[in-house]
């Protein structure tokens, strides 16, 4: 191997073992915004809005490091684990302010792209309905009717991003996942009516 091949392997190998550390910088990275975001979400439903407030944070710093990690890689910034990483931040942020504040905050201010917030905001359906169930454990039926009500005006934006998986991977399945979790919903909250108007029978 004369001098100037030797070069060009050691140039090489230079950029490829740099590219691997990277890799594994963001997938750690990624770990720890999915992990946080999840502790966010659970802070939610204890009723610890502040602390669920707090864990977002953190994740949105995390998030803005692998950010700054990858910038100028377009390959990166496109790849599975900044999306993985933007889903699950975009569901705990789209989740807080959906419960809190009942409203559909815009991507730019969930400071992600549209694709992974609308799955994201797939995946928050799920947890509205874990609030609905939680408010009708406690016997609260016109707060788990009006949540219910908001949820299924989740669903109808959703459903209107027909596309294929090739523009929005994922999403035809999780709108199917969504429809089915407003179906059952719907079907918990007609129980407890039927059972009060038994009592006047």
């Amino acid at each position: 191997m004369s001098s100037k091949e030797k070069e060009l392997l050691e140039r090489l190998r230079g950029h490829l073992d740099g590219e691997v550390e990277l890799r594994e910088r963001l997938s750690k990275l990624s770990r720890e915004v999915v992990r946080l975001s999840a502790r966010s979400i659970f802070a939610l439903h204890r009723g610890e809005g502040e602390k669920a407030k707090e864990l977002l944070e953190e994740a949105k710093k995390l998030l803005g490091e692998m950010l700054s990690l990858c910038r100028g890689n377009p390959t990166l910034e496109a790849s599975g684990v900044i999306k993985s990483a933007q889903q699950e931040y975009g569901e705990a942020f789209l989740t807080r302010v959906l419960l809190e504040e009942r409203r559909l905050p815009e991507p730019e201010e969930v400071g992600i792209p549209y694709e992974p917030y609308l799955l994201g905001l797939a995946d928050a359906v799920g947890e509205l309905r874990r609030a609905v169930l939680d408010l009708l454990r406690k016997g609260e039926l016109k707060p788990a009717e009006e949540l219910f009500s908001f949820m299924e005006r989740v669903y109808e934006f959703l459903v209107e991003f027909d596309y294929p998986d090739a523009v929005l991977p994922g999403m035809k399945r999780k709108q199917d996942v969504v429809r089915s979790l407003i179906e059952r919903t719907r079907g918990e909250l007609i129980l407890p009516k039927h059972d009060e108007s038994k009592k006047f029978i």
